[in-house]
């Protein structure tokens, strides 16, 4: 029988667990054991020691992938580093559609942590990549927009901060110059393998209470690029 927990669980099996984070939730807080958290939540549900390979930031929503071993923790630890994960976000910025249909494309920024902030930086901070995949008008205002954002590397707020640099910061998002309002910010495609086997799993997070309403030309684009996702997996990883 699956544990039961106020978290949405959208997968489990030997090697993990992925689950739906509510925005404003961290994903973990190890340096308080009474603190409030994606994991600790779980733990308590009774799911068993759950060991983070990635995170999502804590104003941001959607699905998270949880090892249940050290083995498997250090599987899709290297998976991400070889850039085999599949991460799809949506993101609610606050341009029009003009401006934000002229971001689609890859994108590549130098980040640097600096206090509470990531900054971009023209030498000593991380390569950082991602690619904008589509554009559309939100559907209840249209000076913002939704965009689809691909993720390939991982680093402290780099979609936040990656767009604000390019003039498109997030809706809300006062650390990095958005206006006032509420945050939207969704893993909303996750596509993975698992240890021991070549299986490639696409996740789409199902609709929950965080998720701004999308407008179907949104929708349609993470519908498409999930589905394609699904045909091309990227190249297996060595077992651990």
């Amino acid at each position: 029988m699956m544990p039961r927990a106020d978290i949405d669980v959208v997968h489990h099996s030997a090697h993990a667990v992925v689950a739906v984070k509510p925005a404003g939730l961290p994903c973990e807080m190890p340096r308080d054991a009474v603190a409030d958290s994606l994991t600790g939540r779980l733990n308590r549900a009774g799911w068993g020691t759950l060991r983070l390979v990635h995170r999502l930031d804590a104003v941001a929503c959607g699905l998270v992938l949880m090892a249940r071993s050290r083995e498997a923790a250090a599987f899709f630890s290297a998976e991400i580093e070889a850039r085999r994960w599949l991460k799809l976000y949506v993101a609610r910025v606050a341009v029009p559609i003009d401006s934000a249909a002229s971001l689609t494309g890859p994108h590549k920024a130098y980040l640097k942590t600096s206090g509470a902030r990531a900054e971009v930086v023209r030498a000593g901070g991380k390569p950082s990549f991602l690619e904008v995949l589509a554009a559309a008008p939100a559907a209840d205002d249209a000076a913002h927009c939704h965009v689809v954002v691909q993720l390939h590397t991982g680093r402290f707020h780099q979609i936040r901060a990656m767009l604000a640099h390019a003039g498109a910061p997030l809706v809300g998002d006062a650390l990095y110059g958005g206006p006032p309002g509420r945050v939207y910010l969704e893993h909303a495609v996750l596509g993975a393998c698992a240890p021991g086997t070549s299986a490639w799993t696409v996740w789409e997070a199902p609709p929950h209470a965080d998720r701004e309403p999308w407008s179907a030309a949104a929708a349609e684009a993470v519908t498409a690029q999930a589905a394609r996702a699904r045909t091309t997996p990227p190249p297996r990883a060595p077992e651990p």
